[in-house]
């Protein structure tokens, strides 16, 4: 029995709420069969003044001037308002057509305050879908294919045919004795969709005639189990994570299969979302317990993933500076200020001077006069701090001992002085000089910190 086409139009319309919504729909036309074909049923449930037909020129073809005139005379026959996009600068490319045309629609829906963009891509552009997502391999989730709703230009993109055959559409826009253009591109065999779409799928429904059918079918199935599995994945988030952080003990306690999904389902909802499965299994490596517990990944796009011993966090990285990066050296102003990091401004005062009442002595010390004037300046891992006892103790080991994180590690400061000596590892620790016999030429300074918003 064939299918009610109109219903089949009514069901995603209502759905989508828009029978109750004043707001127009955008429908993609294109003047190819299937479009007309949608263009033609939405005519038959829809007012013609919330219809906006969309038609986007490409420029491509000496025909697009026929097609695109044609449709405008289609629409003042019948009192339907049209917008028609024309690519500035054309070029035979898939991938930059798509984006010009999706581009087109989303400024058409901005511009007429449209919630709702209806196209016409059917079950064959669904099983096309799902073969060439197999053949190119990667994300799993990837192959439930086009969905038949999904959000767009603040709005709603719906496919009301996504379960209708190519071949239905044809019969029944030759029933109606509708008008259409057939694009001569899509019988090129060098643009891949074609070479699916003419090749490879009537090749394999000589195997099986059902075949469009029944990827459909499969992509709803798998629809519904990659539904059931977020919302499962959802519930184990909101005990782990917080917006941009991952607690990892928390995540390791999850099975290595779960820890995957769990890593995946957390940078989707970031808006990360080009990662594959090696490199979710590389990151799953190298975030364990026993591997090196401060690291920064580097992740497709402007993402980066930042390793902080039980953390885990997602920064974009033009927020990340480069490592080693170090900034300019400033003479210390005895009894006076120095913001030395987000956290900490940093004072030296001789001894016995009274210490601000915004700030604490860290440390008093005896310098030689041969030590002065100090210096501010940023720490780097291979400075070195003076223990007690004679030994030393580099300021990478202390970030190591005290877990300092990456992020504030790239903005520690010391205070050294004449000597090459290292006297502070500011807000951190500093280091242990001895006392030496009072008749030597020098003096004893106070080390100062406060807090940055206790100044404010």
């Amino acid at each position: 029995m064939a299918p009610d086409l109109t219903e089949q139009i009514k069901r995603p319309l209502a759905g989508s709420r828009f029978f109750a919504m004043g707001a127009p729909i955008v429908v993609a036309t294109s003047t190819g069969v299937d479009s007309m074909v949608l263009l033609a049923l939405l005519q038959e449930v829809v007012p013609p003044a919330r219809l906006i037909v969309a038609h986007f020129n490409h420029r491509l073809r000496a025909q697009s001037e026929t097609e695109a005139a044609f449709l405008r005379q289609y629409c003042q026959e019948r009192a339907l308002r049209v917008e028609i996009g024309h690519w500035a600068h054309p070029r035979a490319n898939e991938a930059a057509a798509r984006q010009a045309r999706y581009a087109f629609l989303a400024q058409v829906m901005r511009q007429t305050g449209a919630k709702l963009l209806v196209t016409a891509h059917h079950a064959n552009d669904q099983a096309e879908t799902i073969l060439m997502k197999l053949v190119r391999g990667g994300d799993l989730h990837q192959l439930v294919g086009l969905q038949e709703r999904r959000p767009f230009a603040g709005g709603e993109l719906v496919r009301p045919l996504l379960g209708v055959s190519k071949a239905t559409l044809q019969a029944w826009a030759k029933q109606h004795a509708l008008q259409w253009f057939e694009d001569a591109t899509n019988a090129d065999l060098t643009i891949t969709r074609n070479r699916y779409r003419h090749q490879y799928l009537p090749l394999l429904q000589q195997e099986n005639p059902q075949l469009v059918r029944q990827l459909a079918d499969f992509a709803g199935q798998l629809t519904d189990l990659l539904a059931d599995e977020q919302a499962h994945l959802d519930q184990q988030l909101l005990m782990m994570a917080k917006d941009n952080h991952l607690d990892l003990t928390a995540w390791w306690a999850c099975s290595a299969p779960n820890q995957r999904q769990l890593l995946r389902r957390w940078l989707n909802q970031q808006g990360v979302m080009a990662l594959k499965q090696t490199s979710l299994q590389q990151l799953q490596k190298r975030l364990a317990p026993a591997a090196r517990p401060n690291q920064v990944f580097t992740l497709p796009g402007q993402w980066c993933l930042v390793r902080n011993y039980q953390e885990l966090r997602l920064e974009n990285q033009k927020n990340l500076a480069p490592e080693g990066l170090l900034g300019p050296e400033s003479m210390v102003k005895f009894a006076q200020w120095q913001v030395v990091t987000p956290t900490w401004r940093a004072m030296v005062l001789p001894a016995g001077t009274p210490p601000p009442l915004q700030g604490q002595i860290v440390a008093t010390m005896w310098l030689p006069n041969a030590a002065l004037p100090l210096v501010w300046r940023p720490a780097r891992p291979t400075d070195r701090l003076r223990l007690k006892g004679g030994g030393h103790q580099t300021v990478r080991r202390i970030w190591i001992n005290q877990k300092i994180a990456p992020a504030d590690r790239r903005q520690a400061w010391v205070l050294v002085d004449q000597l090459g000596r290292v006297l502070w590892l500011v807000g951190v620790k500093t280091a242990w000089w001895d006392w030496p016999p009072a008749t030597s030429a020098g003096q004893a300074v106070q080390l100062i910190q406060g807090r940055v918003e206790e100044h404010e």
